[in-house]
């Protein structure tokens, strides 16, 4: 059998028309109010409430449980989405706007592609952590500056499991308080003219070698 409606409308020329449905079966009350400003439209049951009122300057879309409540609000320059969770789900997703833009999160924030990701900035680009910091990548890592390059830090490593080249097209510096290199089978120092030693210097080793169209010592 189906479920008994009781519908009624008022008309009063201070209030307005309002028209309403009562399900009594379905515990629901369905409600359009016209006051002559706004238009509200209400579907009222036992554990929620969903209402949409319009006026000429604004259109407010609500709906109410018992626990939390979410409203979207539509003015001539602005729309506000007020939810706990807010989700997109489509094949594409295209957000663009002429001026700043703002992603502020309270807890984790997450940007994750399948694909190809690009940033890009036309202007500067500032990344920072107050935490740890970590830059990985499973194939080939390039990092390349037109200007000056910097990596600083309290202590620094640069590791290549295999090879490790550093080069430069003018001039190379190394140094330090304590300098020391380091091999588990050979190292060279080779160049055109090479000087080794300052103020007090030790050559050692279990066999010295030294040799030259002309050597020079003291």
């Amino acid at each position: 059998m189906a479920d008994t409606f009781i519908c009624s409308i008022e008309l009063s020329k201070t209030a307005g028309i309002t028209l309403t449905v009562q399900n009594e079966g379905g515990g629901i009350t369905q409600t359009i109010h016209m006051d002559g400003t706004a238009i509200t439209l209400k579907v009222e049951s036992e554990e929620s409430t969903s209402t949409i009122v319009q006026t000429a300057e604004k259109l407010v879309s609500t709906v109410a449980g018992n626990e939390q409540t979410s409203t979207v609000t539509q003015v001539q320059d602005l729309v506000r989405i007020e939810c706990k969770s807010f989700e997109v789900d489509a094949e594409t997703v295209s957000v663009k706007s002429s001026a700043d833009t703002t992603h502020e999160a309270g807890g984790k924030f997450t940007a994750k592609s399948t694909d190809d990701m690009t940033i890009k900035s036309s202007a500067k680009l500032a990344m920072s952590s107050t935490g740890a910091m970590s830059l990985s990548s499973n194939d080939a890592l390039t990092a390349k500056a037109v200007n000056d390059a910097q990596v600083q830090g309290k202590n620094a490593t640069v590791k290549g499991s295999m090879n490790l080249t550093l080069s430069a097209g003018m001039a190379a510096k190394l140094s330090g308080t304590t300098v020391e290199g380091s091999a588990t089978a050979k190292m060279d120092l080779a160049g055109a003219m090479t000087t080794v030693g300052k103020d007090l210097t030790t050559i050692r080793g279990s066999m010295v070698k030294v040799e030259g169209g002309l050597v020079k010592l003291g």
